[in-house]
């Protein structure tokens, strides 16, 4: 679900910090989810895995959307 969101909102560019982004991006998703919440705007500040092409508003956008899917 992760990685069809991450296509949906056009993320990939060079795909350099794809596999490391996707994997925070699940991680952070599991870890909110079994707090009993969802993902918001300070959970993804903390998200640290650089991205030189600089997708980040993209990366936010997939996060929350691949949130939606993970979740049903």
């Amino acid at each position: 679900p992760m990685q069809e969101a991450w296509i949906a909102n056009d993320v990939a560019q060079c795909g350099y910090c794809q596999p490391g982004q996707i994997m925070a991006a699940v991680a952070l998703v599991e870890e909110v989810h079994a707090e009993g919440r969802s993902v918001t705007d300070a959970d993804l500040d903390g998200l640290r895995n650089v991205c030189r092409c600089g997708t980040y508003v993209r990366i936010r956008q997939a996060v929350k959307a691949g949130e939606r899917l993970m979740l049903g």
